[in-house]
């Protein structure tokens, strides 16, 4: 059987089933030879939930040291039972001195951990690395990249002593060890070799170990908040009923909008499909002098809550009494994290009842929970990145920087201007940070779409460093098709030069923020590196249990805390140097909530 090896070169498949101790041994002596080799599990037999904890013993592990070369270790009908192989497979794979390459490092690990092997010495996985050649791409799976990179595809075996599931991993085997030389040499080309060896690599296994700990949660306390709501709604629901004059589905947008026809409330806009539109935006804009849009919103709120997560949450709880969520390493364009079942980064925290989700994440008996949050991390990157001299000026000197922006764009004078001006002044400094535009910054502070500009007009005539780098990014990205962070990290937008208004202006924000978005990524997958390698060389028992945002969050022996708070801070704060200085705000509880 041969496949195309790309190029037009076509490569003859050897693959080889591997059930005897005897066949192990000469697989091992080989692989000793050739010093690299590439790996794939066979996990067909994948548990419902996807976390590195619920990772269930592999059937069988392939290998593939050369071009069309794999040789399939089959677990399930292994001579004297699996148990003969594991030894010798883990301690193949702990080898230092034994590149390794692999897709999908994070979850390979986390399936052969079940069979107590470590890994060492991974240099290259390719689903990281087609990610970092184009982090904007929704596909980078195997098949993907092998039709892609070598023009091969799957085919099925018509091998004796062959699984199904059994020679598809061999095949992957196969085409990691003919694909990873390839994407190397465009991560080389592209300036990435640094960012993928250095920072996305080594973060893998730290993402394993963070699923695998997982998080406590008091279900009881989600039942008791969700039945709390549940009379919230209800409550809700009357006084929403009472205007209206009838029932009808508060969910459904098409009944309010029907509701809001009857009352004669005019929104004056409609949806793609000619309903009266019953938006968030649209609603908060009502809300002034429409009392039964208020209660819409929070009735759309509240409901939002309990469904995903005051009754959500608890059937996630593990048999450990945990939640065991996933953290996606290939998903955002920006190459921050993403989470999954659940999605932990969603929770509202500005609100009391989002912060009543938190408090029922708690340690274990005799533990503490320790929040380290970066303050200010994309503000302070904004202040590096274009030198604004009076933005830098403030983070040098540890001022305020929401004060200090209420004072010489706001023009506030005394304190009790100063408070709420300074209100003002931090929706504006995120605001500039994700290039938002007059329209945007009216709807978020409150005021006219003509204020709105002139307070823009006046920030940036206060931070004049800011306004040219807005100018200069979107020129860049036309002419580069991509923007890159302080470490590297590109991020191409082909629609930066779309003749269509809309997405052209979306990719030009989106390029305008793509370096400070990057970079805090950067620093934060650097800062949990260097953090769990802090912690491990000291023999603390501490664990990172979760990242969220510019968040790190760990459980620790309550004899532990002093010492790893120091840590984690030190570690954290020298994660990069910049000009305007990164600082880490260590706070420690009995819950999630109650570490803010």
């Amino acid at each position: 059987m041969h496949e195309p090896a790309g190029g037009g070169e076509r490569v003859e498949q050897i693959y080889q089933s591997i059930r005897t101790r005897t066949e192990l041994d000469g697989l091992i002596r080989k692989l000793w030879e050739n010093e690299r080799f590439a790996f794939y599990v066979d996990d067909s037999n994948e548990a419902k939930w996807h976390s590195a904890f619920d990772k269930l013993p592999p059937l069988g592990v392939a290998i593939s040291y050369s071009p069309g070369i794999s040789a399939y270790i089959d677990l399930a009908n292994f001579e004297g039972g699996a148990q003969a192989a594991y030894r010798q497979l883990a301690d193949t794979f702990a080898n230092p001195y034994l590149e390794k390459l692999t897709h999908d490092f994070k979850k390979n690990l986390s399936v052969l951990r079940k069979i107590g092997a470590e890994i060492n010495s991974v240099t290259d996985d390719i689903m990281i690395a087609s990610y970092l050649l184009d982090s904007g791409r929704p596909h980078h799976e195997i098949e993907f990249l092998a039709q892609n990179h070598l023009d091969a595809y799957p085919q099925n075996s018509n091998s004796e002593g062959f699984t199904a599931s059994g020679w598809q991993a061999a095949t992957r085997a196969d085409w990691v060890f003919r694909l990873a030389p390839l994407l190397r040499k465009k991560i080389v080309a592209d300036g990435l070799i640094n960012v993928y060896t250095e920072i996305e690599i080594p973060v893998a296994p730290i993402l394993a170990d963070i699923e695998t700990s997982g998080m406590k949660v008091d279900a009881e306390a989600l039942h008791k908040f969700s039945e709390f709501i549940s009379k919230e709604l209800d409550a809700l629901q009357l006084k929403i009923f009472s205007i209206s004059g009838r029932e009808f589905n508060i969910g459904s947008p098409k009944q309010v909008g029907e509701i809001f026809e009857e009352l004669n409330i005019a929104t004056g806009k409609k949806t793609a499909t000619g309903q009266i539109s019953t938006s968030k935006d649209v609603l908060a804009e009502l809300a002034a002098d429409y009392e039964i849009a208020q209660f819409i919103i929070d009735y759309r709120e509240l409901d939002k809550l309990k469904a995903t997560y005051a009754d959500a949450l608890p059937k996630m709880i593990n048999t450990d009494g945990r939640i065991h969520g996933v953290l996606n390493q290939t998903v955002a364009a920006t190459g921050r994290l993403s989470s999954t079942e659940p999605n932990l980064q969603n929770i509202p925290v500005r609100t009391e009842l989002g912060q009543r989700i938190r408090k029922a994440f708690i340690p274990e008996r005799g533990n503490k929970l320790i929040s380290a949050d970066y303050s200010q991390l994309e503000l302070r990157i904004l202040a590096h990145i274009t030198k604004d001299p009076v933005m830098l000026e403030a983070y040098q000197n540890n001022e305020d920087i929401h004060a200090k922006t209420a004072r010489l764009v706001f023009g506030a004078t005394d304190e009790k201007d100063l408070k709420e001006k300074r209100r003002l002044a931090k929706i504006v400094n995120f605001g500039i940070a994700y290039a938002v535009e007059a329209f945007g910054l009216s709807q978020r502070v409150g005021i006219s779409k003509q204020e709105a500009r002139k307070v823009i007009d006046d920030y940036f005539a206060t931070y004049k460093g800011i306004r040219a780098y807005m100018d200069r990014i979107p020129e860049e990205a036309r002419e580069k098709g991509y923007v890159t962070s302080l470490f590297g990290r590109r991020r191409y937008f082909p629609g930066i030069k779309d003749r269509n208004f809309a997405v052209r202006s979306r990719a030009e924000r989106e390029a305008i923020n793509m370096p400070i978005q990057g970079t805090a990524s950067d620093i934060v997958k650097i800062a949990m590196i260097n953090v769990a390698k802090a912690l491990r060389d000291s023999g603390l028992k501490t664990q990172m249990i979760m990242q969220v945002h510019d968040e790190l969050l760990f459980e620790a022996p309550e004899a532990e805390v002093a010492a790893a708070s120091e840590m984690i801070k030190r570690e954290m704060e020298s994660a990069a140097v910049l000009d305007a200085p990164l600082i880490a705000e260590i706070g420690v509880g009995d819950d999630w909530m109650s570490t803010k």
